[in-house]
C-alpha cells in the first residue's frame, strides 16, 4: 500500500488538482472563505492552465465571461507552491490587484493548509498501513500456531500475503539439498498449473545471490536482468528469502500485481518482517515431519518383524495401511487423521507378537482353542501400547478392528456408530487383503470376487459407507 503522498509523486509532479481531489473540498471551501472575507475580495483556485477548481461560494460569477481567459486569470494571480513547485494559482476577483503583498500572503496561508491536510493524509495512511501489518502478522501468527504440517503452512502464509500484495501469481519455494535448488512447495495464482514444476538454480545467478543476501528484492523489469527462466509471463517480481538460524530454507516469490503498479518498498518491508517467523514454522515442520518418518520407519520395521513370524502374511500390515490411507482420502479426513489411521492400520496385529508361530503358520483349520489365541490379538495389541498416552486414540481402533457393524464381532461386541470410524476402515482393508493374499491353507482370491463377498456382508460386517468408499476408489483405479 502507497501512502497518499507517493500516490501523487506517481502522477509526475505534484499537480494541485490531484491534491484537490484528495483532501476535504469542504474545508478547503471554507479556508478559502475566510481568507477571501479577510481581503474583502473573491477569490479562485486554478490549476497551472488556469483552469478553475475553487472558488469562493457564490462570488464564483466575479471570474466568469469572455474577459477572463486562462491567461488573464493567471496573469492576476499569485503562484501556489508545494515543495517547491508551482502547483496553481491563487487569482482575486475584480478589486483585488491592488492587493498584491496580501494576495501573496493569502497564498502562503492557502500553501500552508495543503501542506498541514496532506501531512494528515499521510499519517492517516501510515496509521492504516501499520494496521494492515499488524493485522497481517496476527493473522498469520495466528494460524501459524502449533501447526506442524509444511503444506497447511504454506497455504496460510500464500492466503494472508495476497491479501496485502495482491499478485497474479505467488508461490513457496523450499531449498532441495540434493539438487542444489528451489523447488516449488505451494502455489497459488493465475499460472499455478505450471507455476508448480518451477525449479530455480539455488547455486549460481542471480537467486543464489538474493539467497545469500537474505533480505527482500524486487525487479521490476525481469527481462532486462540475468534470471531464472520463468515458465509463465512476468514483468516484475518480489524475492523474499525465507532464512532462520542463518540458514536459507527456501524463498517466497510474488509476481505481477493485479493492479499493475510496482512493489514498494513498504511490501518488501511487511514481507521482510513475516519471513523470519514463516521460515521458523516451515523449518519446525519439517523438523517434526523428519521426525515423523523416522517413526514411522521404527513402526514398519516392528509391523514387519511381526508379519515374519508369518511368511505368508508378510507386507500384510504395510498393504492394510495402504488400503486404509486411500479410503481415509476420499472420506476427506485431513492429513493429521489419515496419518493416525495409518499408524494405527501398519500396528494393527502387533497383538500376534504372542501368538504361537505354531497358530500363525497351521496349515488347516483352527480348532476352537487356537480360534480364541488368534482372537485375543486385538486386545493384547491395545495392551502392548496402552502406556503410550499419544496413542490413545490409535489404541481404541486397533482394540476395535474386528468388531462388527451388527455387533457380532469382538473383543467387545459393539455395533453401528460406537465403533470407531478409523476402526471401520481398517475392518475393511483388512480384510480385503486377507482373502486376496494367499494362506496355508488357500490361494488367495481375485479382488473382484473378494469385493463381491465383501459386499454381501455390507450392514453385518462391515459399515456400508465405508464399503462404498472402498469399491470407488477400486473401480477409479486408485487401489490395485
Amino acid at each position: 500500500m502507497r501512502t497518499n503522498g507517493e500516490k501523487i509523486e506517481a502522477v509526475g509532479e505534484r499537480r494541485i488538482d490531484a491534491v484537490m481531489r484528495m483532501i476535504s473540498r469542504e474545508k478547503a471551501e471554507e479556508v478559502l472563505t475566510d481568507i477571501a472575507g479577510r481581503l474583502d475580495v473573491p477569490l479562485l483556485v486554478t490549476d497551472c492552465d488556469g483552469r478553475p477548481l475553487l472558488t469562493t461560494g457564490d462570488k464564483a460569477r466575479a471570474f466568469t465571461g469572455d474577459n477572463h481567459s486562462a491567461s488573464n486569470i493567471l496573469a492576476r494571480g499569485a503562484p501556489l507552491r508545494l515543495n517547491g513547485e508551482v502547483i496553481g494559482s491563487l487569482v482575486p476577483g475584480p478589486g483585488g490587484e491592488s492587493k498584491r503583498e496580501a494576495l501573496t500572503a493569502a497564498a502562503y496561508c492557502i500553501e500552508n493548509f495543503l501542506v498541514h491536510e496532506m501531512e494528515v493524509l499521510d499519517l492517516s495512511a501510515e496509521v492504516v498501513r501499520v494496521y494492515e501489518e499488524q493485522a497481517l502478522i496476527y493473522s498469520l501468527t495466528s494460524k501459524l500456531g502449533t501447526e506442524m504440517d509444511v503444506e497447511s503452512i504454506c497455504r496460510g502464509v500464500l492466503e494472508e500475503a495476497d491479501k496485502i500484495l495482491g499478485v497474479q501469481n505467488m508461490a513457496i519455494m523450499l531449498y532441495d539439498e540434493v539438487s542444489n535448488e528451489l523447488y516449488t512447495r505451494l502455489c497459488r495464482g493465475r499460472d499455478c498449473d505450471v507455476a508448480v514444476h518451477f525449479r530455480a538454480d539455488a547455486a549460481n545467478g542471480s537467486v543464489a545471490h538474493i539467497l545469500a543476501k537474505g533480505e527482500p528484492v524486487t525487479i521490476c523489469d525481469v527481462a532486462s536482468v540475468d534470471g531464472p527462466s520463468f515458465p509463465y509471463p512476468v514483468r516484475s517480481v518480489l524475492y523474499v528469502p525465507l532464512v532462520t538460524d542463518r540458514r536459507s530454507i527456501g524463498m517466497l516469490l510474488a509476481s505481477d500485481k493485479l493492479s499493475g503498479e510496482e512493489f514498494w518498498s513498504h511490501d518488501l518491508k511487511l514481507m521482510g518482517v513475516l519471513a523470519s517467523e514463516v521460515a521458523a514454522s516451515i523449518r519446525k515442520a519439517q523438523l517434526y515431519e523428519e521426525i515423523s518418518e523416522l517413526f514411522m520407519h521404527t513402526v514398519e520395521a516392528l509391523a514387519s518383524a511381526i508379519d515374519a513370524k508369518d511368511p505368508y502374511t508378510y507386507g500384510h500390515s504395510r498393504r492394510v495401511a495402504q488400503l486404509s490411507t486411500a479410503i481415509c482420502e476420499e472420506m476427506g479426513m485431513n492429513r493429521k487423521e489419515t496419518r493416525n489411521v495409518e499408524l494405527a492400520a501398519i500396528l494393527h496385529d502387533i497383538g500376534k507378537i504372542g501368538t504361537p508361530e505354531s497358530i500363525l503358520r497351521k496349515p488347516g483349520r483352527l480348532d476352537p482353542d487356537e480360534m480364541e489365541t488368534v482372537r485375543a490379538h486385538p486386545e493384547q495389541g491395545a495392551h502392548i501400547l496402552s502406556n503410550i498416552s499419544e496413542f490413545r486414540d490409535v489404541i481404541r481402533w486397533i482394540r476395535h478392528h474386528h468388531e462388527w457393524y451388527d455387533g457380532k464381532g469382538y473383543p467387545d461386541r459393539i455395533a453401528a456408530e460406537h465403533i470407531p470410524l478409523e476402526a471401520r476402515v481398517i475392518a475393511v482393508a483388512d480384510t480385503f487383503d486377507a482373502m486376496t493374499s494367499d494362506r496355508p491353507y488357500r490361494k488367495g482370491m481375485p479382488s473382484v470376487e473378494a469385493i463381491r463377498i465383501m459386499e454381501e456382508c455390507a450392514g453385518s460386517q462391515f459399515d456400508p459407507a465405508v464399503l462404498d468408499t472402498f469399491k470407488k476408489i477400486f473401480s477409479e483405479g486408485k487401489i490395485v
